[in-house]
């Protein structure tokens, strides 16, 4: 990369790699980088708002072909395609249902999970975050429960754990099928497969799930 970076956010849309963040003293021309496999080569991508930005990004995504970033409470919004910057003001409902344990992108829609509360799903239209139906069959997550969601194949992997106050604790794996219904309106999980996995330490605690193909 052009400048020293201590993890940054990374994202890709149309095949090319966005860095940003993740240097001390940054400014409107360091704050974000792209990477273009094509040439090989490192451009430094120019960032009007980097005032609203910090060294360090706590939540990253793409949805719709838009990059968000949540530096602290403020949010930033990059379309690449029409190299265009937007600022989402306020501690918005965005940034509320952000702030949960987990979250991923399942064909364009951002999912975030959180005890008791369950899944939901964001709503660009509404701007807001909307229960998403169905999910027969999904047991229901405990006040301790730590679940943690991948994009596995254009499904949504969900993996947590129980045993709570016992010498050993269970991971368990749910795979879900997304549905958009009603014009995009709502979304509906299908569970298609869901079992427990491992038996762990009680020790054990989730850091990432990441779905790699090999």
């Amino acid at each position: 990369m052009l400048v020293e970076r201590s993890r940054p956010a990374a994202n890709v849309v149309d095949g090319k790699i966005y860095v940003a963040g993740g240097v001390n003293n940054f400014n409107s021309s360091n704050w974000m980088e792209v990477f273009d496999p094509k040439t090989q080569t490192w451009e430094f991508v120019l960032c009007p708002l980097s005032k609203r930005c910090s060294s360090y990004i706590s939540k990253n995504a793409v949805i719709e072909g838009r990059i968000f970033y949540m530096c602290v409470n403020k949010c930033v919004v990059y379309k690449p395609e029409e190299d265009r910057w937007e600022a989402i003001e306020g501690f918005t409902n965005l940034n509320f249902g952000w702030t949960w344990l987990s979250y991923c992108v399942i064909d364009k829609v951002l999912c975030s999970f959180r005890d008791l509360v369950g899944m939901k799903w964001y709503c660009t239209r509404r701007q807001s975050w909307m229960n998403m139906k169905g999910l027969i069959g999904l047991p229901k997550f405990d006040s301790y429960s730590c679940a943690h969601m991948a994009d596995y194949d254009g499904k949504l992997a969900v993996f947590w754990t129980n045993g709570y106050g016992y010498k050993e604790k269970t991971i368990w794996c749910a795979v879900i099928a997304i549905e958009k219904r009603n014009g995009g309106e709502d979304i509906w999980g299908t569970v298609e497969w869901l079992d427990p996995l491992l038996t762990v330490p009680k020790s054990f605690r989730f850091e990432c799930v990441v779905a790699a193909t090999v």
